[in-house]
């Protein structure tokens, strides 16, 4: 059969007509980067199709293009030149499904997606599809250990009590293979494919939801000088990795200390009209470029949005690069859209709906979120709601900087890094004003110190600090989807219902909303619903929530006095004592003889995928021995020191699980 496509045959092709038999293969060229899709993407892929297809008039969903380059000879595959991490996902979802015996006769057998000149890749993909997990060699292999870690993140969707159950819905399942199409464009071979890609990233930059909902509140302010007040908040916020007080008031110390008080550590004003007479008003001179173009428009009405957009959505962002110490230091953990999302669910959802319903804070429905919001009010009203959310979007922004945990690249990178390009390691910091003498001036200078040292319970290893930079880590790597991040809100929420009653917020009452917002859920995580459970009602292997591993960690920095401990991005479930043997090392002291026991939570750790691999099928003993692994889990630490005193039988399990549910029962009664 000829593969060979025509150049303007371009066509909607089904996910489930990706890889039959008969119709063209791919093959990833080896220009192509590495397969580099982790949590966050992956489930947002198939978050997105659950979404659609549990509606109740499921339409088409395209979830993009899929740009290929025809074969050079008939029954050759198509290079895959633009989409490819989409397809590779999206080929390992169907082999994971298929590998279930329920599902397999829906999908049927699958022709193999192949990695141009890239065996151990290639090889990976044949593991998945064959059921074998491990791969040779593949911690060796970045690519390798992509693919297998996309393999185990898929596998636990799909074991997972919740996401598992609706994915394996047949209306779900056939609406993936009928319904989410894929728009294949096909180039010709000769194509300049370097000119191609160079046309594709540097074409004008379109309009992105942000842009929109931007333009669509500036709006419905009358006024020019409020128009200039939010885009110069907008503007400052929008950039993410730099404190908003820096960027807000870029080249000006002495705005920063009218705005955020001397010692540029006050939350911002809530009045609208002062801080428009500190931000626009204060010294025309002291205004950014931004600032300067937009205050030519000087009309008493609104902008149409036509005219919103031209002026307000491309504004450029303007920092104090010399002042932060380098461009960049400081990692968010969330992105803009993500964080107006956030600030809307702090302000308006008090009745806590949005932590049923992780749609909230999905940025794909951005616009939609904003617009139904503005819409629901009279049109006299929706200006003082923008004003309102002027002020709110710079406020919560500013504690957003002091109470939530960002990445310092200046600190030692460490096994602590959520991941593989991620540098720095887990801070907590707020923002202040220093000094130093240049000849015989006074150069004003940030500070980071800290937030809650000074007042509090001193900086040693058991201080409220700490505590609360080891829960914000654990729930950070608990919770990677960004519309999963509902401990964020309730930080969020509850920093700014004290700041609005102009109170101290202090680390003890911090720290308990966090546990209060972390026990909640690991209640909810022992209480799910599932077909097995151990005696005691915990779930199962792969079924077990991941909350249960990262608060039991946080639980036993106290409990073995490990306080230099740090959480890890770790999403694969180990099982200590392995699920098949290996026969050349047997040892009647690291076997379990009630097989049931290998998927009690007392034969289970959370670890790296590479980790994970590494381990592979041998006894608890050898993997005792790998001390780097250890750090990644303080419950694997415990389990590898019963291993290294000489067993790793039925009774150290069930000793071991018996003490982790009682550290978990006696959290849960502190409530």
């Amino acid at each position: 059969m000829s593969h060979s496509i025509a150049q303007n045959d371009v066509q909607a092709i089904a996910v489930g007509q990706l890889f039959v038999p008969g119709a063209p293969s791919y093959s990833v060229p080896l220009y192509q980067r590495n397969y580099t899709w982790g949590e966050e993407q992956i489930h947002r892929l198939v978050h997105d199709i659950l979404d659609e297809a549990e509606k109740e008039e499921s339409k088409d969903y395209f979830l993009g293009n899929l740009v290929v380059a025809n074969a050079r000879h008939n029954d050759e595959s198509l290079d895959v030149i633009d989409g490819q991490q989409r397809l590779t996902t999206l080929y390992i979802l169907l082999l994971k499904l298929s590998s279930r015996s329920s599902d397999k006769n829906l999908i049927g057998p699958l022709q193999p997606l192949i990695y141009e000149a890239r065996e151990k890749a290639t090889r990976a993909l044949r593991g998945i599809s064959e059921r074998h997990e491990q791969v040779e060699e593949e911690q060796n292999n970045r690519e390798d250990t992509g693919i297998i870690r996309a393999s185990a993140i898929i596998e636990q969707l799909l074991a997972g009590a919740n996401e598992g159950a609706r994915l394996q819905q047949r209306r779900v399942i056939e609406y993936l293979l009928t319904k989410v199409l894929l728009v294949r464009m096909p180039i010709d071979r000769s194509t300049d494919l370097n000119r191609y890609f160079e046309i594709m990233n540097t074409r004008g930059a379109q309009l992105n939801p942000v842009d929109i909902v931007k333009a669509r509140l500036l709006r419905y302010l009358p006024e020019s000088s409020d128009r200039q007040l939010l885009n110069r908040v907008w503007t400052a916020c929008a950039d993410m990795d730099h404190y908003v007080a820096m960027t807000v008031t870029a080249g000006d110390t002495a705005q920063r200390a009218e705005v955020f008080g001397p010692g540029w550590n006050e939350i911002p004003s809530s009045d609208f009209t002062r801080l428009k007479e500190q931000l626009v008003f204060r010294d025309a001179e002291s205004l950014s470029p931004v600032d300067h173009e937009t205050s030519v428009t000087t009309e008493s009405f609104a902008l149409t949005l036509d005219q919103a957009l031209e002026q307000y959505s491309q504004a450029p962002v303007t920092t104090e690069l010399a002042e932060t110490y380098g461009d960049e230091r400081f990692t968010s953990q969330i992105t803009f859209p993500t964080f107006l999302l956030q600030v809307l669910a702090v302000t308006e959802n008090r009745d806590g709906s949005l932590r049923a319903d992780d749609r909230q804070l999905d940025d794909k429905l951005l616009v939609q979120r904003f617009s139904d919001r503005v819409d629901s009010l009279q049109y006299s009203e929706r200006a003082v709601w923008v004003r309102k959310f002027t002020t709110d979007l710079l406020r919560i922004r500013f504690l957003f900087d002091q109470f939530i945990l960002k990445r310092d690249a200046t600190l030692m990178a460490g096994h602590e890094s959520t991941t593989d390009q991620e540098p720095g390691s887990w801070s907590l910091y707020r923002l202040g004003r220093s000094s130093y003498r240049r000849g015989s001036s006074k150069q004003d200078t940030p500070k980071y110190t800290s937030t809650f040292v000074d007042g509090e319970s001193g900086a040693g290893p058991r201080s409220l600090q700490r505590r609360i930079l080891l829960l914000q880590s654990a729930l950070r790597i608990t919770y990677t989807s960004p519309r999963t991040m509902h401990w964020m809100t309730e930080a969020l929420r509850y920093v700014n219902d004290v700041a609005v009653l102009n109170e101290h917020i202090t680390g003890d009452g911090f720290l308990r909303c966090l546990e209060s917002h972390a026990r909640k859920n690991l209640r909810l995580a022992m209480s799910s619903v599932s077909n097995d459970t151990s005696p005691d009602g915990m779930a199962l292997g792969f079924a077990i929530p991941r909350i249960v591993f990262t608060y039991l960690d946080y639980l036993l920095v106290d409990e073995m006095n490990q306080w230099d401990f740090t959480f890890s991005y770790r999403t694969s479930i180990e099982h200590f004592s392995p699920r098949t043997e290996d026969t050349e090392h047997s040892n009647d002291a690291y076997r379990l003889s009630d097989q049931d026991l290998l998927d009690w939570l007392g034969n289970l750790a959370l670890v790296t995928v590479s980790t994970n691999s590494m381990f592979s099928n041998y006894l608890p003993a050898q993997k005792a021995n790998n001390h780097a692994a250890r750090r990644q889990s303080l419950k694997l630490e415990l389990m590898a020191k019963q291993a290294e005193s000489g067993s790793w039988n039925d009774d150290d399990v069930k000793n071991h699980h018996e003490k982790m549910m009682e550290l978990l029962r006696r959290a849960l009664a502190d409530e």
